[in-house]
């Protein structure tokens, strides 16, 4: 808190300048970030330099892309200082209930689990894999060596139950109609505190069978922590069955891609667009 209010509007400013779209207008304080072109990955780059800079964090105060650069003026000057947190709870039961459903599942779904040796035994780590069924977080987490901290639509978590039940299974949410800085700052999180992290780069569910287009958050992620990310391939969640038409499922995780620190912001989502061209090539090898 104290920082002089001119000082921060002119970082501010000039910071948006530096991520807006190119044919954008001048920012202003009565500007938004949507007005400025500015894609869900440049407010991500907005909230990770104001946090370096005042150690504020925009999504303690419920920041996204449809908020006004003054009102990110005002959370700055008025908010202390704070660290990024998790939901306490977060995955205390999902092991449990994983192996209490496990043996049930791999009967069910046939599954069967290849490439959990690419999995790293222990620091962050980035699961991404595609969605085609609601039956793929769980898929996910049963196959893999390690627990796994998910990202879930904001839909799942209506209510204090609701987020609660969803919180001791691992996952937290996500708005997916504007940039939710708040999930940007869980994710960052796990990271650091050398989880796993579960992505699904499509952002919804795919059920034609084809892979649909990939968002750039997790190369995003991955550029901004050093993360590494396995890439999986789940097949036949979305309900196909095989041979004699019983049920087949393939959970095939792949090599890790490792990629290293971007500090630049505008090189950083540059290359995010890159490396997710090659995660989703990565994905798609690994389908069956």
């Amino acid at each position: 808190m104290g920082h002089p209010p001119d000082d921060v509007e002119a970082f501010v400013l000039r910071t948006c300048a530096e991520l807006a779209a190119p044919d954008a207008p001048a920012p202003t304080a009565a500007a938004t970030m949507k007005d400025l072109g500015m894609d869900s990955l440049a407010a991500a780059d907005l909230a990770v330099a104001v946090a370096e800079r005042y150690g504020v964090l925009l999504g303690d105060a419920d920041i996204t892309s449809d908020a006004r650069l003054g009102d990110v003026v005002r959370v700055v000057q008025t908010k202390a200082p704070s660290g990024r947190s998790l939901p306490p709870v977060l995955g205390v039961a999902q092991r449990l209930v994983a192996g209490v459903i496990s043996g049930g599942v791999r009967v069910y779904h046939g599954l069967e689990v290849r490439g959990r040796e690419h999995i790293p035994r222990a620091g962050p780590v980035i699961m991404a894999a595609n969605h085609a069924s609601a039956w793929d977080v769980p898929i996910h987490v049963i196959a893999s060596s390690r627990p796994i901290v998910f990202i879930a639509k904001d839909e799942l978590y209506r209510g204090p139950v609701a987020s609660g039940f969803w919180h001791v299974l691992g996952g937290f949410s996500v708005r997916r109609d504007t940039a939710d800085l708040r999930a940007t700052d869980r994710a960052i999180r796990v990271l650091e505190e050398g989880k796993a992290l579960g992505i699904y780069p499509e952002g919804t569910r795919v059920r034609h069978g084809s892979l649909g287009p990939f968002l750039h958050g997790a190369a995003w992620l991955a550029l901004l922590t050093g993360a590494p990310i396995v890439p999986a391939g789940l097949s036949g969640t979305g309900g196909s069955r095989g041979h004699g038409g019983r049920r087949r499922v393939v959970a095939a995780f792949g090599a890790p891609i490792v990629t290293d620190v971007e500090r630049d912001p505008i090189l950083r989502r540059k290359r995010a667009h890159e490396l997710t061209g090659e995660l989703e090539a990565a994905i798609r090898g690994l389908l069956v």
